[in-house]
């Protein structure tokens, strides 16, 4: 029988067949492309692709969706501390879409490119077997001020913008039916069909120059955390993992350990990075949210996390089209 390929395994194929890349300031494996394009400035280009069967949740509505691919394109650039300047979208239509379908994907587009000021500029439409938006953002950025997943070093301490884990209960949440309260469910709904991307807290992050390394959370703590220690060559060690209230909550009434919840859900768009110990104070005051979870540690490019007063390695695994 044919083995089944993940998307990681399917992007190494692909770029192996491109060619190098070391000719351009970024690999393929960071969140952003980068392209030198006059000697101080480099264009910054995203695009991320939303696909109705495994990207869309029963629920979520046309307007929800199309905002979403906005928010994923967003966050990549918030990650990196870049300023996306325009969006270009590109739509496959079903041919049994209405016109009233089609207005409520524009004004999701609209109201995504609007809350973060990047107006879709231009794109294509084309007709698919179901709904699919793929966004390419554009941005720009002094030449070296990228922050990328590979500068942390040991010392650097560990931090995110937000705690974790109400995307993957929300997800089960609405798989299930279960019945909890209001308030709970509406907070775990909001964080499924309202994800934010932490642009203005990427870019406040950025300017402090004391942010060494950083990611987006979209795969889940877990894979981002292992994708900094693997590209910066250094071990992470997690003394606390950022629970939101609402996963524990729902973890409770589930039996779901809330730690699997924060650590190997998805898309929840928060920022993963590590700062200098020096600076901290510093980034606080410019994103107080900031919540640090750990320290960047000497040694072989792994994650162990504090859990239940032990330390146990934490899984490299996330969400990942085509096995997830």
């Amino acid at each position: 029988m044919t083995r089944r390929l993940g998307e990681r395994e399917i992007i190494q194929t692909l770029t192996r067949i491109y060619g190098s890349r070391k000719r351009l300031p970024l690999g393929y494996e960071d969140d952003v492309a980068a392209v030198p394009v006059a000697p101080t400035r480099w264009l910054i280009l995203k695009s991320d692709m939303l696909v109705a069967s495994t990207d869309v949740p029963a629920g979520m509505r046309l307007w929800q969706a199309a905002r979403k691919a906005v928010v994923a394109t967003v966050s990549d650039f918030a990650a990196k501390g870049v300023t996306p300047r325009a969006l270009l979208i590109s739509l496959g239509l079903p041919k049994q879409f209405t016109r009233a379908q089609v207005v409520e994907v524009g004004q999701g587009l609209r109201r995504g490119a609007e809350e973060y000021h990047c107006p879709v500029v231009g794109g294509d439409t084309g007709q698919a077997d179901e709904l699919v938006i793929d966004c390419i953002g554009a941005g720009e950025v002094e030449r070296g001020r990228l922050v990328t997943r590979s500068g942390a070093r040991p010392g650097d301490l560990v931090a995110v913008t937000d705690k974790f884990g109400n995307s993957a209960a929300g997800l089960r949440l609405l798989n299930s039916k279960r019945k909890i309260n209001s308030q709970e469910r509406m907070a775990l709904e909001r964080a499924v069909f309202l994800p934010k991307a932490r642009l203005r807290e990427g870019i406040a992050l950025a300017k402090t120059g004391s942010v060494t390394s950083s990611i987006d959370s979209s795969d889940g703590l877990a894979w981002s955390l292992h994708e900094i220690a693997r590209k910066s060559k250094v071990a992470l060690h997690i003394d606390r993992v950022p629970i939101a209230r609402e996963a524990a909550y729902f973890g409770s009434l589930t039996g779901i350990p809330p730690v699997t919840l924060a650590l190997y859900g998805g898309e929840e768009y928060e920022l993963v990075f590590t700062v200098k110990r020096p600076d901290i104070v510093k980034v606080k005051k410019a994103v107080p949210s900031v919540l640090v979870i750990g320290r960047v540690e000497n040694g072989p490019a792994e994650v162990v996390a504090v859990a239940g007063g032990r330390s146990v390695e934490v899984e490299r695994k996330g969400y990942e089209h085509f096995r997830s």
